[in-house]
C-alpha cells in the first residue's frame, strides 16, 4: 500500500526536502543553459569588464595629467619665445629702433647729430643691423644715453666709441649749454632674418664650424 508524503515521518520528509534542494542547486550550477549558471557567467563577465575599465580609467588619468603637464610646459615655452622676440625680433623693425634711439637721447639730454645705417651682417641664426651715430652732450649725459640704450628690451650694443672735447670741433654745431664732449660710435641691434635673407647671404660653411650665437645684452 502506497504511503502519502504527508504520512511519512517528519525526519523522512526533511531528508527528502534536503535532497530536492541539493538537486535543484546542482542543476542550477552544472546544467548547461541553466538560469543560475547563466547569471553567474554574466556576473563574472561584468566583473572582468569592470576591472578592465578600472585599468583604462587609471591609464587615461595618467594621460590627462601628462597632457596638462605638456600644456603647462608649452605655455612656458611660448612665453619664453615671446620674451626672446623682444630681445631679437623676427623683423628689422627699423622705425621702432629709431624711436628707441630718440627716446634714449631725449631722456638723457644728448643731441644725436647724425645717424647713418651701415650694411646688415647676416650670421647663421641672426643678423646684425649697425648704425653710425654722432652725438654730443655733457659727459654724464652721454653715460646716461648708453645706459638707457642698454636698458631697452631689444639687444643693443655700442662699439667703436670715440669721444673728444667740443673745443676740437668748435663751430660744427650749435651746442646746448653744458655740452662738454662729442663723438661717435657704432650702435648695433639684432633681428632674426628671413630664410630668403639667410639663403642669399650664406657663404659655404666649412665642416665642423661652430654656430654663432647672438651676443648677450650689456
Amino acid at each position: 500500500m502506497a504511503l502519502r508524503f504527508s504520512e511519512l515521518p517528519w525526519y523522512v520528509q526533511t531528508g527528502l526536502y534536503f535532497l530536492v534542494a541539493v538537486g535543484l542547486f546542482a542543476a542550477g550550477e552544472y546544467l548547461e543553459y541553466s538560469p543560475v549558471k547563466t547569471s553567474l557567467e554574466e556576473r563574472d563577465q561584468l566583473e572582468r569588464q569592470y576591472q578592465q575599465l578600472v585599468v583604462e580609467v587609471s591609464r587615461l588619468q595618467a594621460v590627462k595629467q601628462q597632457h596638462q603637464d605638456f600644456l603647462t610646459r608649452l605655455q612656458a615655452l611660448e612665453e619664453q619665445l615671446a620674451r626672446a622676440r623682444t630681445f631679437v625680433p623676427e623683423e628689422k623693425q627699423t622705425d621702432e629702433f629709431m624711436h628707441l634711439l630718440q627716446s634714449a637721447s631725449s631722456g638723457s639730454q644728448v643731441s644725436v647729430r647724425r645717424l647713418a645705417s651701415q650694411a646688415v651682417v647676416i650670421k647663421e641664426f641672426y643678423a646684425e643691423m649697425p648704425f653710425k651715430v654722432e652725438m654730443d652732450g655733457a659727459y654724464y649725459d652721454v653715460l646716461e644715453f648708453f645706459k638707457r640704450l642698454g636698458g631697452t628690451t631689444r639687444i643693443v650694443n655700442a662699439s667703436a666709441l670715440s669721444l673728444e672735447g667740443i673745443e676740437t670741433s668748435r663751430g660744427r654745431y650749435e651746442y646746448s649749454p653744458g655740452t662738454t664732449i662729442g663723438g661717435s660710435c657704432v650702435v648695433t641691434t639684432y633681428y632674426t632674418p628671413s630664410e630668403a635673407e639667410m639663403a642669399a647671404a650664406a657663404p659655404p660653411t666649412p665642416a665642423g664650424r661652430r654656430p654663432a650665437t647672438p651676443p648677450a645684452p650689456r
